[in-house]
């Protein structure tokens, strides 16, 4: 992971962005916590958004959005190039605030947390189905990864240079996926797995062909792995003090955060 002097938070995830005061915890919350930045990092639309936030960080995510733009369609949330709107924005009120330099060097310090694709491959692709008629799962993966290719790529030209891209979840796993695909006694959907390795496989080497060719000493991309732990915690959930019970809920999040370097 990047080096970054800082940590922090509970992120605010809105899964609509329609009621800015629930925050939440989510499955990156801890990061800038664990950096220690601040408690709490605010979400960009929460109206109660103070601009001394705007120096230490802000979550412009958006539950459930992907990056195959007919994913936030069908559920109405906000798409990552909203979101780059609203980014850009950001970076205005930045300029504007402790001036361009100033804005630069936060741009560049600042450590970007990219989550989505679960939704895509789970929600679009297999429980709705829309895309099925279109694409194959290798075909679909490609869109996905040129989805999240073009969105890290359009990051880096606005200035961020610490960027995360974290894989997709093993979402044969998720509870709703076993009730509708894991059989008479729910186990997790091999299929539905190895879409989410042949994604992940696929943006590992899309990171890296987009660093390589940025020919940037000071960029750091990198792929976070989130599919093996989370696969391990899992199937052996005792090795880690976890005792299984009937209902089991499980918490994902998609997110966009930008987490900055205090002054």
């Amino acid at each position: 992971m990047p080096e970054v002097d800082s940590q922090s938070a509970k992120s605010q995830s809105m899964t609509l962005w329609k009621d800015s005061s629930l925050a939440s915890y989510t499955s990156i919350g801890f990061v800038p916590e664990q950096l220690g930045i601040k408690e709490l990092i605010p979400a960009y639309l929460d109206p109660h958004l103070q601009d001394k936030d705007l120096l230490t960080g802000v979550s412009f995510a958006s539950g459930a959005t992907g990056f195959d733009p007919q994913t936030p369609l069908l559920v109405s949330v906000i798409p990552l190039s909203d979101q780059l709107k609203m980014f850009k924005e950001y970076i205005g009120r930045l300029k504007a605030m402790v001036g361009e330099e100033r804005t630069n060097f936060i741009l560049a310090n600042s450590l970007y947390l990219v989550v989505a694709g679960s939704d895509d491959l789970a929600n679009t692709y297999f429980t709705i189905g829309i895309r099925r008629l279109q694409y194959g799962v290798n075909s679909y993966t490609d869109l996905m990864v040129r989805g999240a290719f073009d969105f890290v790529k359009e990051l880096y030209e606005l200035g961020a240079k610490r960027i995360s891209l974290f894989g997709v979840a093993p979402i044969g796993c998720l509870p709703l996926q076993r009730t509708l695909a894991g059989g008479i006694v729910r186990e997790c959907n091999e299929f539905y797995n190895q879409a989410a390795q042949l994604f992940n496989a696929k943006a590992l080497a899309a990171m890296s062909s987009l660093k390589s060719s940025l020919n940037d000493a000071k960029a750091r991309l990198i792929y976070i792995d989130i599919y093996t732990p989370l696969l391990d915690l899992i199937q052996n959930h005792e090795k880690y003090g976890i005792v299984m019970h009937p209902c089991i809920h499980y918490i994902e999040t998609r997110k966009f955060v930008s987490i900055n370097k205090p002054s």
